[in-house]
């Protein structure tokens, strides 16, 4: 999808934001960090906004082996804790992700970037709905709280816990501490 050049770009870009915000990323910034002169940036990105573009694209890149791995699960319960566990092994692997995509803040000035981001959101909260309600038809899952609901304990408790990891300078596991979550969650969802 990416030229290697246009790789590289998109990997400074997500490391200078990670660093040192998003405020700092300026093309003049990122063409020094990367040895190139602007001009040579442009040749590859229109601007800005194309290269956070880029960004997003590239987490969504990155998080697609996450999603191939839920159709090798057996049922709604294996399903969500491979949603789980997939999403924190790649973020682990790539901590800059959790301080540049997890901080919608980053991307709220400009409509074409908030556009992205909820449509790259809606597509893991349709996804995961799907799984839920699925659950919920096999009595796997839950019937009483609506699976939004769900979706949304899932998802908000994995972002609370990248977010303590990444403020706290990813001190502990966070692939351990998934699995933890995984278990507390299965707790809370699993149909009595």
């Amino acid at each position: 999808m990416f030229s290697e050049r246009q790789q590289q770009i998109v990997e400074t870009a997500i490391k200078l934001i990670a660093e040192k915000g998003i405020q700092n990323l300026t093309t003049k910034n990122l063409a020094k960090e990367i040895g190139i002169s602007e001009p040579a940036l442009y040749r590859h990105f229109s601007n800005k906004l194309e290269i956070l573009k880029a960004v997003i694209t590239h987490f969504q890149i990155k998080m697609q082996p996450a999603f191939d791995k839920l159709n090798k699960s057996v049922n709604s319960l294996n399903k969500i804790e491979s949603f789980i566990l997939e999403h924190l092994k790649i973020i682990s692997l790539n901590p800059n992700f959790a301080k540049v995509i997890f901080s919608e803040a980053n991307f709220q000035n400009e409509e074409n970037l908030i556009l992205k981001m909820n449509k790259m959101m809606n597509q893991s909260r349709n996804l995961l709905e799907k799984i839920v309600q699925s659950g919920q038809k096999k009595n796997e899952l839950r019937t009483d709280v609506s699976p939004l609901s769900i979706v949304r304990v899932i998802i908000g408790s994995m972002r609370l816990l990248v977010t303590q990891w990444s403020m706290s300078s990813m001190i502990f596991n966070l692939e351990n501490e998934g699995k933890e979550l995984c278990e507390d969650i299965k707790k809370l969802i699993v149909a009595k």
